[in-house]
């Protein structure tokens, strides 16, 4: 089956979460792009939910599925690295689709159709398909004008690697696949991610503002608070309860990736060559080498707005 986008959403264990993002995207993310002719599939590659969850889903997404726009695959037992759920999720999304584009979005988000935001989308998504794109960090804001800035800040700490999604060609999914050590990883998939498109393109990999529409992150009057930690997901994986808030030996802000930094697989033993190892202050907000940014390349000062009129000077 052929799409141009592929939706990748990887859940686990958070029924009432993972049902009201499906909800959304149906009814209002997917049509925003079919509206503009690009053809999308939501692909949710799904752990630890109980077979009758399973068999709502089909039901109630039935139409759905029948008609390619959604396809649910269970993982066949449980993983305990963050890694290796990626790469079988990757595993069983290229044995099911050909498709141009991965939006890989988390499953707590929250979305709401708004005709400036949902244009903005469109166009973003035809942007990132008609210039052949690496990957695009979606950024937060409070403004909805489509902006297009470096991916990387040279003068920054950290790889803007995802504050609500990283958008991806398939190629650089297939180059995740490659690397043997990405299934290894305990925290940092999307760092590691967006760093093999970076160091493959820095040229065609972007900082998108204007369609972070995410409620819990975002910035839409919907009437919803920034949500309290949520319990499930990939906080248990590394077994760390998010409701009970950071124990008193982590760094400030560390959480739940306490345990994978001091015992796990982090990037820069994947590409220490991009990252930052212990020794360095930013090494826990996956800092980037100095180096790393002269060597791969970024775009540089100056550097404004991209609008899209004038986004063609880029090509």
């Amino acid at each position: 089956m052929k799409r141009d986008i592929a939706i990748v959403i990887c859940s686990r264990g958070r029924e009432d979460y993972l049902t009201r993002l499906l909800d959304d995207l149906a009814g209002a993310y997917a049509p925003a792009l079919e509206t503009g002719g690009l053809s999308v599939c939501t692909f949710v590659y799904a752990q630890n939910y109980p077979r009758p969850y399973m068999a709502m889903l089909a039901a109630r997404f039935a139409q759905d599925i029948a008609g390619g726009r959604l396809i649910l695959v269970e993982a066949a037992g449980p993983h305990d690295q963050i890694g290796y759920v990626v790469s079988r999720a990757i595993q069983a999304l290229h044995a099911r689709l050909d498709y141009r584009l991965a939006m890989v979005m988390d499953d707590d988000s929250l979305y709401r159709a708004d005709p400036e935001v949902d244009a903005n989308l469109l166009r973003a998504a035809r942007d990132f398909l008609d210039h052949d794109d690496r990957a695009y960090s979606i950024k937060l804001g409070s403004g909805r004008q489509l902006e297009y800035w470096p991916f990387i800040d040279p003068g920054g700490p950290v790889m803007p690697f995802k504050e609500k999604m990283i958008w991806v060609s398939h190629a650089v999914m297939a180059e995740a696949l490659a690397c043997e050590a990405f299934a290894t990883l305990s925290v940092g998939e999307d760092a590691v991610l967006a760093a093999l498109a970076w160091r493959g393109g820095a040229g065609r990999c972007y900082g998108v503002f204007g369609i972070a529409t995410f409620l819990h992150l975002g910035f839409e009057p919907d009437g919803e608070a920034v949500t309290p930690p949520i319990a499930g997901g990939y906080g248990e994986l590394v077994a760390y309860d998010e409701t009970a808030g950071e124990p008193s030996d982590e760094p400030s802000g560390l959480g739940k990736y306490g345990a994978a930094y001091r015992s796990g697989i982090v990037p820069c033993m994947i590409m220490p060559e991009i990252f930052v190892g212990p020794e360095h202050p930013h090494y826990y907000i996956n800092g980037i080498r100095a180096e790393a940014v002269e060597r791969f390349g970024a775009p540089h000062a100056p550097f404004q707005r991209i609008e899209r009129a004038g986004r063609q000077a880029l090509t």
